[in-house]
C-alpha cells in the first residue's frame, strides 16, 4: 500500500511538473514577446533560418563554417517539422517551428529531470527545487521565448540526456546521443567522452579537502597536491595573460586589457578554488593516471568514437575558410579576459544568476556539499563540471548550459541530505518567481538603427540587461546589490533547520 502511495504521489508530482512546462510554454506562444533584430529571427537566429531553408545547399556550396557545423541540428528538425506539417519556409513559420522544438525540448528535460530524481532518490523538495532551477528561470521562461530561433533549449535537452543515460550505465545510448548531440552543442562530444570513460570507475564515497591555513601551511601530500594544483592554474593563467598583453602592447592598448584582467581576476581566483574543492580529493585519493589504468578498453574506444565521429563529420560538411564567429583559443581568452570590459568585478556571478536563477546562489553557499554529492554519483559529471565552471568567467552565462543540468542534481541531493526548511522553500519560491521575468515588457519602443548598435541603451538594454558583455553600467550598479541581498536572503532560510531532518 505504502509503495502504491509513494508511486502515485510521484506520478502526480510529474504531471505538475508537465502541466507548468507546457501552460507557461503555451502563454508564451500566445502572449510572448518576441526579439525585434533579424525580424524575430534574433541575431544568430538568422543563419539558423538560412539552415533550415537551403542547408544542403549551404554545404555544397562551402558556405558552412565548423562552428555552425556543429549546430545545425535544431535546424535540421524545424525543416522536417514543417514538411511534416506542409508548412511554407517563411520567417513566421520558422520562428514558430522554433518555439515549438524549445518547449518539447523543455517537457522531455523535465521528464529525464525526474526520471533522474527518481533514480537517486531525491525526495519530493528536491525535486521541486531541481525543477524550478532547470524550467522556471529566466533562460526557460524568457530567454528561449524572447528569442527562440537558437539552439540552446536543445542543447539543454542534450545535456540532460547525457547525464541520465550515464546514471543508467547505457553505454551504447550515451555514445549515440553524445553523436547527435556534437550537432548541437560544441561540447557535447567533450562532455560524453568524459561521461563515457568514467562510465565503470567506481564513485568516491566520502573524503574532502581542507582549506583551513594551517592545512595550507602544513607539509603533508595535501598541501603539496593543493600548492602544485595553484601553480598549474597560475602558469595556464599567466601564458594566456602574457600573451595577451604583448600583443596588446603593438595596438597601445596594454593599459585597456591590464584593466579588463583586474576586473575579471577576483572571479578568477574564486573559480580556481571552487575547482580545488570540486576535483581536489579525487586526486588525492589517486592519481589520474592511476584512474585512466581502471578504464576498461571498450570504453576507451566509445570515448574516442564519441569525439572521433563528429570531428570526421564537421571537416566533411564544412568549408575551413569559412570564418568561424568563435573558437577555443578565444574561449580561453575571454575566461582571462572576459567580454564585460573593464570594472564591472563579480560579473561572471551576476550574469549567471541572472540567467540560471537563485539556484546559482544556492551552489555558490552550498559548493562544498554539492562538491561532494556530484563525487558520490560519479566521477564523469565531475569531469563534466570542472571541464566547463572556467567558461563562467567569460560572463556570456549560456556558456555554462553543459554542466547546469549535473550542478542543479548536485545541489538537489545536498538539499535532500540536509533538508529544505519552509524558509528556504518559501525565499527559494519568490526569487525564482522574480527571475523568470514573466513579469518584464522588453519591447518598450521600437528598435532603431542597426541590431548591433546601441546595447547598453534602452530599448535594446531591457533584453541586454540580462547578459554580462552587454549589461550597461546602471544595470549593473541595481541588480549587483539586490542579487547580493538575495544571496543573504538564502543563507539566513539555510540556517533555519528543517523539523523533519531534527527527529
Amino acid at each position: 500500500m505504502y509503495e502504491y502511495l509513494q508511486r502515485s504521489h510521484s506520478s502526480i508530482t510529474l504531471v505538475c511538473m508537465v502541466f507548468i512546462v507546457v501552460v507557461l510554454g503555451i502563454c508564451n506562444l500566445l502572449f510572448g514577446e518576441l526579439v525585434p533584430a533579424g525580424g524575430g529571427l534574433g541575431w544568430d537566429g538568422v543563419t539558423y533560418a538560412d539552415m533550415v531553408r537551403r542547408l544542403g545547399s549551404m554545404i555544397s556550396n562551402g558556405e558552412l563554417s565548423r562552428y555552425y557545423s556543429q549546430r545545425f541540428l535544431p535546424s535540421l528538425i524545424v525543416r522536417m517539422m514543417l514538411e511534416v506539417a506542409g508548412a511554407d519556409l517563411s520567417d513566421q513559420n520558422i520562428i514558430r517551428g522554433f518555439e515549438l522544438l524549445n518547449l518539447l525540448a523543455l517537457v522531455l528535460g523535465t521528464l529525464i529531470w525526474k526520471r533522474m530524481a527518481d533514480l537517486l532518490s531525491i525526495r519530493t523538495s528536491g525535486q521541486w527545487i531541481g525543477f524550478a532551477s532547470l524550467f522556471l528561470n529566466y533562460f526557460a521562461t524568457k530567454h528561449l521565448r524572447y528569442a527562440p530561433v537558437t539552439t540552446d533549449g536543445v542543447a539543454l535537452l542534450v545535456n540532460l540526456l547525457l547525464i541520465w543515460l550515464y546514471l543508467e550505465k547505457w553505454p551504447l545510448l550515451l555514445l549515440a546521443a553524445t553523436i547527435a548531440g556534437s550537432f548541437v552543442w560544441q561540447l557535447s562530444g567533450v562532455y560524453g567522452a568524459i561521461l563515457l570513460i568514467s562510465l565503470h570507475l567506481k564513485p568516491q564515497e566520502t573524503g574532502d579537502v581542507q582549506m583551513a591555513a594551517e592545512t595550507l601551511y602544513g607539509g603533508n601530500r595535501e598541501t603539496r597536491a593543493f600548492w602544485a594544483f595553484i601553480a598549474i592554474a597560475m602558469a595556464t593563467i599567466s601564458i594566456i595573460a602574457l600573451s595577451q598583453l604583448a600583443a596588446a602592447l603593438k595596438t597601445g592598448s596594454a593599459l585597456h586589457e591590464l584593466a579588463i584582467f583586474l576586473t575579471g581576476l577576483p572571479s578568477l581566483v574564486v573559480v580556481v578554488f571552487a575547482l580545488w574543492i570540486l576535483i581536489g580529493p579525487v586526486l588525492l585519493r589517486r592519481s589520474p593516471f592511476a584512474m585512466l589504468a581502471d578504464v576498461p578498453l571498450h570504453c576507451f574506444l566509445l570515448a574516442g568514437a564519441a569525439l572521433l565521429i563528429p570531428q570526421i563529420a564537421f571537416t566533411a560538411l564544412s568549408n575551413p575558410d569559412v570564418p568561424n564567429p568563435s573558437g577555443v583559443f578565444y574561449v580561453l581568452k575571454l575566461i582571462v579576459f572576459p567580454l564585460t570590459g573593464r570594472g564591472k568585478f563579480l560579473m561572471a556571478f551576476l550574469a549567471a544568476t541572472l540567467l540560471w536563477g537563485p539556484a546559482v546562489l544556492l551552489v555558490m553557499l552550498r559548493w562544498k556539499d554539492v562538491s561532494a554529492e556530484l563525487r558520490k554519483v560519479g566521477l564523469g559529471p565531475v569531469g563534466v563540471v570542472a571541464a566547463t565552471l572556467p567558461l563562467i568567467l567569460v560572463t556570456e552565462s549560456r556558456f555554462i548550459l553543459g554542466a547546469w543540468p549535473i550542478l542543479v542534481l548536485g545541489l538537489a541531493l545536498a538539499l535532500d541530505r540536509s533538508g529544505v526548511s519552509k524558509s528556504l522553500g518559501y525565499v527559494f519560491g519568490a526569487l525564482t518567481i522574480l527571475n523568470t521575468q514573466l513579469w518584464l515588457k522588453f519591447n518598450i519602443a521600437p528598435w532603431e538603427g542597426n541590431d548591433y548598435a546601441d546595447l547598453a541603451e534602452l530599448p535594446k538594454q531591457m533584453f541586454f540587461l540580462h547578459y554580462g558583455p552587454w549589461m550597461g553600467w546602471p544595470a549593473y550598479l541595481l541588480q549587483l546589490p539586490l542579487v547580493i541581498f538575495a544571496a543573504y536572503l538564502l543563507w539566513i532560510a539555510m540556517r533555519v533547520k528543517n523539523p523533519a531532518c531534527q527527529q
